[in-house]
């Protein structure tokens, strides 16, 4: 898919791009992120081990899964929009597999990290749906429409699809989300003193509710 008025080229992500992307995104959310922060709350871990945490997701439950589109200027990723997609299920193996690297790369920060997931699973409903996870651009490239055009992309699938589009985002991005169809259907609290997050919905355009 080409956005003409950024330049902007997006495109499935592949495992050939995990090392960009993690880089892209980890970038995104090294700073001003509540559940990053939350995660991981010493900055000089975030910085180790965020990215190590990323791209286990991106290798064994993102791309497998079809949930993972890039931005791409110039012939380099600038951005990444990372989702849970309708009907996902977490795959027994890959989560074996895995979890030894989860482990490693998230050290005493896992306990928080199941956390995350546990709100994720608490605000989603049971009906099939798209759940955005992570949506993030390089700093340079912030406010130049990339942002923008992956979730549009993903807004438009979720329509050919015929499902809702949900995500949890911090107070200061609900006028994104509003300004693309979505609104605020609730809070979540991450774990236990953690950060309030703001879950956010769009209905399909056409489905029947």
């Amino acid at each position: 898919m080409l956005d003409q008025s950024a330049g902007i080229v997006l495109r499935p992500a592949t495992v050939g791009d995990i090392d960009e992307i993690t880089r892209v995104v980890a970038e995104a959310f090294e700073h001003d992120d509540p559940i990053e922060e939350f995660v991981f709350p010493s900055e000089a871990v975030r910085r180790r081990n965020a990215p190590r945490m990323l791209r286990v997701m991106l290798k064994y439950r993102f791309i497998p899964a079809g949930g993972a589109e890039i931005a791409v200027r110039d012939g380099a990723i600038v951005g990444a929009i990372l989702w849970y997609p309708a009907g996902y299920r977490k795959s027994l193996w890959r989560e074996a597999v895995s979890g030894p690297q989860f482990l490693w790369a998230m050290g005493s920060a896992t306990p928080r990290g199941i956390a995350v997931d546990d709100a994720l699973e608490r605000v989603a409903p049971v009906r099939p749906h798209n759940f955005v996870v992570y949506l993030g651009c390089e700093p340079a490239a912030q406010r130049m429409g990339v942002g923008k055009a992956l979730m549009v992309s993903l807004r438009d699938r979720s329509d050919r699809e015929g499902v809702p589009l949900y995500g949890i985002c911090k107070d200061d991005n609900v006028g994104f989300y509003e300004a693309l169809g979505g609104h605020r259907v609730g809070e979540t609290t991450i774990g236990r003193g953690g950060p309030e997050m703001k879950v956010m919905m769009r209905e399909a355009v056409g489905a029947n509710v």
